[in-house]
């Protein structure tokens, strides 16, 4: 059993998306693997922001 969820920076720039079970959106979000245990595997989609907020949290 698996399960994707997206992670999206809130008020960007751009309405991200997340219709989609894959990285197909705009941002070209990372795919990390979560697991859950018992054999489960949840695939998170993160989504980085194009208004560039990572660059100032790193200051």
């Amino acid at each position: 059993m698996t399960a994707t969820v997206h992670v999206t920076p809130l008020g960007d720039l751009i309405d991200h998306d997340t219709d989609a079970d894959d990285n197909s959106c705009i941002c070209g979000p990372t795919t990390v693997p979560i697991e859950l245990g018992h054999g489960l595997i949840a695939w998170a989609y993160v989504h980085p922001s194009l208004d560039g907020r990572e660059r100032a949290e790193g200051d």
